[in-house]
Protein backbone atom coordinates (compact mmCIF):
# COMPACT_ATOMS: atom_id res chain seq x y z
CA UNK A 1 0.00 0.00 0.00
CA UNK A 2 2.89 2.52 -0.43
CA UNK A 3 1.56 5.85 -1.68
CA UNK A 4 3.00 8.08 -4.16
CA UNK A 5 0.75 11.47 -2.07
CA UNK A 6 3.71 12.00 0.45
CA UNK A 7 2.13 13.85 3.48
CA UNK A 8 5.54 14.66 4.59
CA UNK A 9 4.34 18.12 5.64
CA UNK A 10 2.18 16.99 8.16
CA UNK A 11 5.17 15.18 9.16
CA UNK A 12 8.04 16.59 11.73
CA UNK A 13 10.63 14.61 11.99
CA UNK A 14 14.24 15.86 13.92
CA UNK A 15 17.47 14.91 16.04
CA UNK A 16 17.82 16.23 19.41
CA UNK A 17 21.06 17.13 20.62
CA UNK A 18 19.11 17.51 24.20
CA UNK A 19 17.59 13.79 24.97
CA UNK A 20 14.21 13.34 25.80
CA UNK A 21 14.14 11.07 29.42
CA UNK A 22 12.53 7.52 28.63
CA UNK A 23 10.65 5.39 31.10
CA UNK A 24 13.76 2.36 31.45
CA UNK A 25 17.07 4.74 31.50
CA UNK A 26 15.62 8.33 32.50
CA UNK A 27 17.65 11.06 31.50
CA UNK A 28 20.79 10.02 29.77
CA UNK A 29 23.62 12.80 29.23
CA UNK A 30 27.58 12.69 27.22
CA UNK A 31 26.93 11.33 23.53
CA UNK A 32 22.89 11.20 24.16
CA UNK A 33 20.51 12.18 21.82
CA UNK A 34 16.90 11.77 20.73
CA UNK A 35 15.63 10.96 17.09
CA UNK A 36 11.51 12.15 17.62
CA UNK A 37 8.68 12.73 14.82
CA UNK A 38 5.48 13.53 15.16
CA UNK A 39 1.93 13.39 12.93
CA UNK A 40 -1.50 14.22 13.30
CA UNK A 41 -3.66 11.34 11.18
CA UNK A 42 -7.81 11.13 11.27
CA UNK A 43 -7.14 7.79 12.28
CA UNK A 44 -8.69 6.58 15.55
CA UNK A 45 -6.15 6.20 18.34
CA UNK A 46 -7.44 2.33 18.78
CA UNK A 47 -6.93 1.93 14.98
CA UNK A 48 -3.22 3.65 15.47
CA UNK A 49 -2.32 1.29 17.98
CA UNK A 50 -3.76 -1.64 16.14
CA UNK A 51 -1.52 -0.99 13.28
CA UNK A 52 1.43 -0.09 15.50
CA UNK A 53 1.53 -3.95 17.11
CA UNK A 54 0.19 -5.93 14.40
CA UNK A 55 3.81 -6.69 13.13
CA UNK A 56 2.27 -9.63 10.20
CA UNK A 57 1.11 -6.03 8.20
CA UNK A 58 4.18 -4.16 8.30
CA UNK A 59 4.97 -5.60 4.90
CA UNK A 60 1.84 -3.68 3.57
CA UNK A 61 2.72 -0.52 4.93
CA UNK A 62 6.19 -0.21 6.82
CA UNK A 63 9.21 0.48 4.18
CA UNK A 64 11.28 1.33 7.39
CA UNK A 65 10.68 -2.30 9.25
CA UNK A 66 9.18 -3.95 6.61
CA UNK A 67 9.50 -7.42 8.65
CA UNK A 68 9.54 -8.81 12.47
CA UNK A 69 10.30 -11.88 13.84
CA UNK A 70 10.24 -13.74 17.14
CA UNK A 71 13.37 -15.52 18.19
CA UNK A 72 10.52 -16.77 21.02
CA UNK A 73 8.48 -18.87 19.83
CA UNK A 74 7.06 -19.91 23.53
CA UNK A 75 5.59 -16.37 23.31
CA UNK A 76 3.26 -17.15 20.79
CA UNK A 77 2.28 -13.00 20.19
CA UNK A 78 1.17 -14.28 16.65
CA UNK A 79 2.87 -11.19 15.14
CA UNK A 80 1.42 -9.00 17.61
CA UNK A 81 3.41 -6.89 20.25
CA UNK A 82 3.03 -7.86 23.76
CA UNK A 83 4.40 -6.53 27.38
CA UNK A 84 7.54 -8.47 27.68
CA UNK A 85 7.91 -10.20 24.17
CA UNK A 86 11.28 -10.27 22.64
CA UNK A 87 11.05 -8.86 18.60
CA UNK A 88 13.69 -8.26 15.50
CA UNK A 89 13.07 -5.60 13.41
CA UNK A 90 14.51 -6.17 9.94
CA UNK A 91 15.46 -2.61 9.20
CA UNK A 92 16.09 -1.04 5.87
CA UNK A 93 18.31 1.77 7.35
CA UNK A 94 19.08 3.45 3.88
CA UNK A 95 15.07 2.78 2.55
CA UNK A 96 16.74 0.74 -0.31
CA UNK A 97 14.27 -2.00 -0.80
CA UNK A 98 16.65 -4.29 -1.00
CA UNK A 99 15.91 -7.62 1.53
CA UNK A 100 19.92 -8.12 1.50
CA UNK A 101 20.72 -4.58 3.02
CA UNK A 102 18.07 -4.97 5.73
CA UNK A 103 19.48 -4.83 9.83
CA UNK A 104 18.19 -6.77 12.82
CA UNK A 105 17.83 -4.69 15.34
CA UNK A 106 16.60 -6.74 18.96
CA UNK A 107 14.12 -5.18 20.75
CA UNK A 108 11.80 -5.74 24.08
CA UNK A 109 8.40 -4.34 24.53
CA UNK A 110 8.24 -3.12 27.91
CA UNK A 111 5.32 -0.92 27.91
CA UNK A 112 1.73 -0.86 27.03
CA UNK A 113 -0.51 1.47 28.54
CA UNK A 114 -4.19 2.42 27.88
CA UNK A 115 -5.41 5.88 29.49
CA UNK A 116 -8.38 7.77 29.67
CA UNK A 117 -7.81 11.53 28.52
CA UNK A 118 -9.82 14.47 29.56
CA UNK A 119 -12.17 14.52 26.97
CA UNK A 120 -13.26 11.60 27.23
CA UNK A 121 -10.93 9.62 24.94
CA UNK A 122 -8.41 7.03 25.42
CA UNK A 123 -4.67 7.55 24.61
CA UNK A 124 -1.82 4.73 24.57
CA UNK A 125 2.03 4.75 25.57
CA UNK A 126 4.09 1.92 23.93
CA UNK A 127 7.93 1.41 24.73
CA UNK A 128 10.41 -0.31 23.14
CA UNK A 129 13.82 -1.20 24.83
CA UNK A 130 16.85 -1.99 22.80
CA UNK A 131 18.83 -5.38 23.11
CA UNK A 132 21.05 -5.40 20.37
CA UNK A 133 24.31 -4.33 22.69
CA UNK A 134 25.19 -4.57 25.79
CA UNK A 135 23.55 -1.87 28.39
CA UNK A 136 27.58 -0.46 29.05
CA UNK A 137 28.28 0.54 24.99
CA UNK A 138 24.93 1.19 23.66
CA UNK A 139 21.07 2.21 25.60
CA UNK A 140 18.05 2.64 23.01
CA UNK A 141 14.73 3.05 24.55
CA UNK A 142 11.42 3.74 22.01
CA UNK A 143 8.56 5.74 23.08
CA UNK A 144 5.25 5.79 21.07
CA UNK A 145 2.77 8.31 22.34
CA UNK A 146 -1.05 7.78 20.74
CA UNK A 147 -3.17 10.63 21.57
CA UNK A 148 -6.96 11.52 20.57
CA UNK A 149 -7.65 15.58 19.89
CA UNK A 150 -10.24 17.27 20.58
CA UNK A 151 -11.13 17.88 16.73
CA UNK A 152 -11.39 14.32 16.59
CA UNK A 153 -7.70 13.57 14.93
CA UNK A 154 -4.86 11.14 16.52
CA UNK A 155 -1.48 13.08 17.05
CA UNK A 156 1.17 10.11 16.99
CA UNK A 157 4.62 11.01 18.48
CA UNK A 158 7.51 8.76 18.62
CA UNK A 159 10.96 9.26 19.88
CA UNK A 160 14.13 7.23 20.41
CA UNK A 161 16.44 7.76 22.66
CA UNK A 162 20.48 6.60 22.31
CA UNK A 163 22.76 6.84 25.18
CA UNK A 164 26.24 5.51 25.81
CA UNK A 165 29.99 5.06 24.54
CA UNK A 166 28.25 4.08 20.84
CA UNK A 167 25.54 6.32 21.09
CA UNK A 168 28.16 9.46 19.38
CA UNK A 169 28.84 6.87 16.60
CA UNK A 170 25.35 6.17 15.44
CA UNK A 171 24.82 10.04 15.26
CA UNK A 172 27.77 10.57 13.22
CA UNK A 173 26.98 7.37 10.59
CA UNK A 174 23.29 7.36 11.16
CA UNK A 175 21.93 9.90 12.69
CA UNK A 176 20.73 11.52 9.40
CA UNK A 177 18.91 8.46 8.24
CA UNK A 178 17.00 7.60 11.33
CA UNK A 179 15.46 11.15 11.04
CA UNK A 180 14.30 10.44 7.31
CA UNK A 181 13.04 6.99 8.18
CA UNK A 182 11.30 7.80 11.29
CA UNK A 183 9.14 10.63 8.88
CA UNK A 184 8.87 7.87 6.36
CA UNK A 185 7.39 5.58 9.13
CA UNK A 186 4.90 8.62 10.65
CA UNK A 187 3.73 9.22 7.10
CA UNK A 188 3.21 5.32 6.61
CA UNK A 189 1.63 4.53 9.69
CA UNK A 190 -0.67 7.48 9.25
CA UNK A 191 -1.62 6.67 5.91
CA UNK A 192 -2.47 3.26 6.26
CA UNK A 193 -4.52 3.85 9.26
CA UNK A 194 -6.78 6.24 8.02
CA UNK A 195 -6.91 3.62 5.20
CA UNK A 196 -8.28 0.65 7.38
CA UNK A 197 -10.27 3.46 9.13
CA UNK A 198 -12.32 3.54 6.06
CA UNK A 199 -12.96 -0.02 5.45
Amino acid sequence: MHSSDSKSDHVKAELLRSPLPTPHWGQQSGAAFTVRAVTTTKADPAIVLRTLIDTTRYPVWNRFVPRVTFPDTSADPKGRLQEGVLFTEHVDMYGNGKPSGLVKMKLLMTILKETENGGGGKDYKIVWLGKAYPDWALRSERVHHISCNSDGTTTYDVFETFSGPLALLVRLFVGGALVKRFKQWNEELGQYAEMISQE
